[in-house]
């Protein structure tokens, strides 16, 4: 096996399994994920040991599965979609605090009404009761909330 052969059997290997590997062949785990690999690559030319090893450091038999394609299309190198890579589709993915979406606008949105002189006074609390907000209150089969406007959205009406 030759130096890129080992390039390639490395190549979808984590820095978990990196790891592992290097453990396991008795060198140093640490690094990053190019020193490591040159590391394992240096001892595996070295040795001339390819195979990969377990954490117990037994060999360990390569397979390759991918999903959705048949012998032949796998033996004929044929890729029936673009998430097909030999280590799977998930490699390389980490976890970060960072949320992966943010909210523009509370769910339904801002609304503004306003029919005649749009240069009105404001007018004070509708709450502002002298019993209390609640006063007169009861219930019915009526639903008491209605969605004005669509997540994010705002809505203006002005006449006059």
């Amino acid at each position: 096996m030759d130096a890129s052969s080992v390039d390639n059997l490395l190549r979808p290997l984590t820095i978990k399994d990196l790891r592992v590997q290097c453990r396991a062949r008795g060198l140093t785990p640490a690094g990053g994920i190019e020193a490591l690999k040159d590391r394992l690559k240096e001892n595996m030319l070295e040795t001339k040991d390819f195979a990969l090893k377990s954490e117990t450091g037994e060999d360990m038999t390569v397979v390759q599965v991918t999903a959705g394609q048949s012998s032949s299309d796998v033996a004929a190198g044929k890729s029936m979609n673009n998430y097909t890579r030999p280590a799977g589709q998930n490699v390389g993915n980490f976890l970060t605090d960072r949320s992966s979406s943010r909210v523009l606008a509370p769910p339904g949105g801002a609304s503004q009404i306003v029919f005649g002189d749009a240069d009105a006074p404001k007018t004070g609390n509708n709450y502002a009761r002298p019993g209390g907000q609640n006063v007169g209150n009861f219930l019915t089969d009526k639903p008491s909330s209605k969605v004005s406007a669509p997540p994010g959205g705002a809505s203006q009406i002005i006449f006059g």
